[in-house]
């Protein structure tokens, strides 16, 4: 098999989505997938371990959390949004309504308190 034989990531997606199951599983991990997005860019930029981090956190583990199978807590939301320094906003509209995407840039600070790149906080929701 040739690599330009290969579906993209976003085609596999797409087609996935066609699927009603697929397709509700999807959508019912969609904010359980950007918290993960979210703790594991965290991770990966200070150099933590899964138990390091869970330190950080106050909890016995993020495998959980990063694995996005299961809908956070809002107390584990917020209890990210304050270790990571970001902001997270989850909204509420009528299904029959178009998505928006809300990007929110914060500022980070790196380990020895001076500030840090901005980064996009982003989650989308399908609506179908």
């Amino acid at each position: 098999m040739k690599l330009s034989d290969l579906k993209t990531s976003d085609e596999v997606l797409s087609n996935e989505m066609r699927d009603p199951t697929f397709r509700a599983e999807w959508e019912r991990t969609a904010l359980a997938r950007a918290l993960a997005v979210e703790v594991l860019a965290y991770r990966t930029e200070h150099n933590l371990s899964q138990r390091a981090m869970a330190q950080r956190l106050g909890m016995s583990q993020v495998a959980r959390i990063e694995a996005a199978t299961h809908s956070p807590a809002i107390e584990t939301i917020a209890r990210v949004a304050v270790v990571t320094q970001r902001e997270f906003h989850v909204t509420i509209y009528p299904r029959d309504r178009e998505p928006t995407l809300q990007t929110k840039r914060v500022r980070t600070t790196s380990d020895n308190g001076t500030a840090g790149p901005m980064r996009p906080i982003t989650a989308q929701r399908a609506v179908g």
